[in-house]
């Protein structure tokens, strides 16, 4: 009995299994999605490069070529998230490669959007013969092959850069303290203590004129 796509999905991720979800996705940093999505596609590469297309089941077949699809478009999101050049430009040669496999992958129900994504017509996949299929996903099929090559070498780059370290979220800077902003030793503002002590001063100053007397007033 074959597993839902979220099955198949869980399996790539096998090791970064918060990548396989949205809600686990979500909070999760582009450098640390990239790295999972990227993992997880070779994975499917190879887990589809092994099913037995002479006589596998066709529905987990179908499933699984949905959840490469669904992994592949995982990771069009996390590297456009990243805001990189390098980034960016790897990822346009992903997509230019997919491009050129345009007419087989139609052939199965798959297109490639402008976005670089994938898209599925399901009852096209789910019609296509297991051949029409092995032609693009089978171990020596050429579009797998060309697309675990292209992400190989996208993983050296994001090494390379350090793209892979997920980068801490800056912390905003704080407005330096003025000087005059600066408490007295005492605890009490310096412009605040001065002018108490003139005040004390002319009240002692003012006491002493109408009693002809030094006194200890404070205030």
């Amino acid at each position: 009995m074959s597993l839902a796509v979220s099955g198949y999905v869980r399996q790539f991720y096998k090791g970064n299994l918060f990548g396989a979800t949205k809600n686990g996705r979500t909070g999760q940093t582009p450098n640390s999605l990239a790295m999972a999505d990227m993992k997880a596609i070779r994975k499917a590469v190879r887990e589809m490069g092994s099913f037995d297309y002479d006589e596998g089941d066709g529905e987990e077949l179908v499933k699984k070529v949905e959840a490469f699809v669904n992994t592949y478009n995982n990771y069009v999101d996390s590297a456009k998230a990243l805001g990189d050049e390098n980034a960016d430009r790897y990822l346009a040669q992903l997509k230019k490669m997919s491009k050129e496999f345009t007419d087989e992958l139609d052939d199965i129900g798959i297109s490639v959007q402008n976005s670089g994504k994938l898209a599925i017509d399901k009852k096209s996949l789910q019609s296509t013969g297991r051949y029409q299929v092995s032609k693009l996903f089978a171990d020596d099929a050429q579009f797998v092959t060309q697309v675990e090559k292209q992400i190989k070498r996208t993983q050296s780059m994001f090494v390379r850069n350090d793209l892979d370290v997920a980068k801490p979220a800056k912390k905003p800077q704080t407005e330096a303290a003025k000087p005059e902003d600066k408490p007295s030793e005492g605890g009490t503002d310096a412009p605040e203590a001065a002018a108490a002590r003139q005040n004390q001063q002319l009240v002692q100053q003012l006491a002493q004129a109408l009693s002809g007397s030094q006194l200890n007033y404070t205030v």
